[in-house]
């Protein structure tokens, strides 16, 4: 699971294609890409840190075995395929 960084132009476009990412001596990350709206440079400099407490949290994640309906649990046995909550048994 990750979450994505949104990244806009001051004229509310998104970008179509990053040019650069890159760290500074400080630790900060640096995204630089051409508006393809306004055609201006755009740099999005944000410290690291930042990133990290808008990490997901482990916690928030969602349960480690999905529910399968009885017919697909069969259907996947039949192929030879052990559902998580079979593996180790």
């Amino acid at each position: 699971m990750y979450q994505r960084i949104h990244l806009a132009c001051e004229c509310g476009r998104r970008p179509l294609a990053l040019r650069e990412v890159g760290l500074t001596p400080d630790r900060q990350l640096v995204i630089h890409w051409r508006c393809s709206g306004c055609r201006k440079q755009v740099y999005i400099v944000r410290p690291l840190a930042e990133y990290w407490r808008e990490c997901p949290n482990p916690g928030a994640l969602p349960p480690a075995r999905p529910p399968y309906a009885p017919a697909d649990a069969l259907f996947l046995r039949r192929l030879g395929i052990r559902l998580p909550e079979e593996i180790g048994h």
